[in-house]
């Protein structure tokens, strides 16, 4: 059965936690948005950043946030559908971090899947990424 407004508007609400939280820098917070399970998945931006599991997951935002000094992502766009109870999100942010090598700005699009719970919806897959700069727009890839 296709999700209700209803929940959609409560994934939403689970997103705009996370990123908030993730924003404060405050691991804990932004922890409490993922199903501790050693199933959850994430992918980061870097090619090295495939995490297996709530304590990779948890190592990996740790990292994040220790490695800046301020840190804002704001979401720009959200689509979200589902079925039952899992959903399925995509988003498009802005972010901003002040980090040891200086400023860094990017817009960043971040998908998620959700599970609902008892303790309302969860997110069991994050996977980040920003657009190639080279690839203009028209172009399936870079440099063409």
């Amino acid at each position: 059965m296709k999700l209700s407004p209803q929940n959609i508007a409560e994934v939403r609400i689970t997103i705009d936690g996370f990123l908030e939280a993730y924003s404060q820098r405050d691991l804990d917070q932004a922890m409490s948005y993922f199903l501790k399970d050693e199933t959850i998945l994430n992918f980061g931006t870097g090619a090295h950043e495939r995490q297996v599991g709530w304590e990779e997951v948890r190592d990996q935002i740790g990292r994040d946030l220790a490695q800046c000094t301020s840190l804002q992502v704001v979401m720009d766009w959200f689509k979200g559908g589902g079925q039952d109870g899992v959903a399925w999100a995509a988003s498009e942010c802005s972010v901003q971090a002040q980090t040891e090598a200086g400023p860094f700005e990017a817009k960043m699009r971040i998908s998620y899947t959700l599970v609902k719970t008892d303790e309302g919806w969860k997110i069991v897959l994050s996977h980040g990424s920003i657009p190639l700069a080279a690839q203009e727009e028209g172009q399936s890839f870079p440099g063409e």
